[in-house]
């Protein structure tokens, strides 16, 4: 594990990566344009799912992008992009992930339990089945303001039966809940909330998600699971059903099925971070909806959406360029060395480490701040530098696993 996967010696920053509902037209656009490399996940993407998504991304109408068996996997693609971004820019690794519902498998993603192939294939279809669960029009979400939690539970017992269900689907915020469920059944207690002075927006999601609507998505999600690889996590995230670390690889498959028909506990997971003493937190993903709903629960955790230019500036001055190449260079040096190639050793350990020094000094003596267009060619380079020295000290185990 590198320095940037153990961390630096800082503040605990904790990764947020947003869910369905955050989507926007044109968000591709906008991400290609931040981050250089972001044609290249696209790429892969495509490849993949066997359409063209990063066109969906840049320049479908809202209408397509809405449509769940897109817009979950261009939720996780711009996600990747976006931790991709942060890695280069910042470098900071977290102690812990979180995602709300869909972005749970971009926090498995961040922390190495998923690769970005195999969650993208999981996400097609999951959004497949649940697109066709939606297809059907029985059910909606809606986000309620204002009113008590244990007001909306009592409406919703009231008004729900066996054919037509309602409940929360998300604990959101103190002042926010997500209710999910058979159209009619949301619509009763919406209205009997809105006469309560409760303020009601329905969701652009296409389904009833996190309630016992899904069973059959559950079940099929199920049989698709079993065929995935799940690593060990690189550090904790955190279950959407739990609000706690998942413990395994196990637990991490049966929470995600869950997560089908269970609500999204975010206020608690919110809760959990802020008893683990995090104090920052960055969305990684378009729009800002987890940094607000942070903002509306705590001011005990600083946080900020990576998309936003502002945001990404002063995470970049909180975090100064000398510490990021200090911590490639320790990395790079403490590594133990399986290879005993002089020239390659020569070129791939001593060359790029003497870089790593030269650059350190320079940046001690510049005073250059961890923001900007000159930082952020700095810390790819350093990054890349460390990358080198890794791979080459592993020797052919290294050369086999970049290839």
């Amino acid at each position: 594990m590198s320095v940037l996967e153990k961390g630096l010696d800082m503040k605990r920053v904790a990764l947020l990566f947003p869910g369905q509902g955050s989507q926007y037209e044109g968000m591709g656009k906008i991400w290609s344009k931040k981050f250089q490399g972001a044609d290249r996940w696209f790429e892969e993407a495509n490849d993949i799912l066997g359409y063209d998504l990063k066109s969906i991304c840049t320049e479908g109408s809202a209408a397509i992008l809405s449509r769940t068996e897109y817009t979950q996997s261009a939720l996780l693609t711009v996600s990747v992009i976006a931790l991709e971004q942060y890695r280069q820019e910042i470098g900071i690794v977290p102690a812990f992930s979180a995602g709300h519902s869909l972005g749970e498998y971009s926090a498995l993603v961040s922390s190495g339990v998923l690769s970005f192939a195999d969650a993208l294939r999981l996400v097609q279809q999951r959004g497949i089945a649940m697109q066709e669960a939606a297809d059907a029009g029985l059910g909606e979400m809606a986000a309620v303001r204002g009113e008590e939690l244990e007001t909306l539970e009592s409406l919703c017992e009231k008004h729900s039966s066996p054919g037509q269900p309602v409940a929360i689907g998300c604990y959101n915020s103190p002042r926010q809940y997500v209710l999910t469920g058979h159209q009619a059944a949301v619509a009763r207690v919406t209205i009997a909330a809105e006469l309560r002075g409760a303020q009601v927006t329905r969701l652009p999601v296409s389904g009833p998600f996190h309630s016992l609507l899904m069973s059959q998505v559950a079940e099929r999600l199920s049989g698709v699971m079993r065929k995935f690889t799940f690593r060990e996590s690189q550090w904790p995230v955190i279950s959407n059903v739990t609000a706690l670390p998942y413990a395994n690889a196990e637990q991490i498959r049966d929470g995600l099925i869950l997560q089908m028909t269970h609500p999204v506990k975010w206020l608690q997971t919110m809760r959990y971070l802020e008893e683990q003493k995090v104090e920052l937190a960055v969305e990684l993903g378009p729009r800002s909806v987890l940094k607000n709903l942070a903002n509306d629960m705590t001011d005990k955790i600083r946080s900020f959406a990576f998309e936003r230019e502002e945001d990404a500036f002063e995470l970049a001055r909180r975090f100064p360029l000398h510490d990021f190449i200090s911590g490639c260079l320790s990395e790079a040096i403490a590594a133990p060395n399986a290879n005993f190639n002089e020239e390659e050793y020569r070129t791939g350990v001593i060359q790029p480490v003497r870089k790593l020094k030269e650059m350190l000094q320079s940046a001690k003596e510049s005073g250059v701040t961890g923001a900007g267009t000159e930082a952020r060619a700095q810390r790819k380079e350093a990054l890349d530098c460390m990358r080198l020295v890794l791979q080459t000290k592993r020797g052919q185990e290294g050369k086999e696993c970049s290839q």
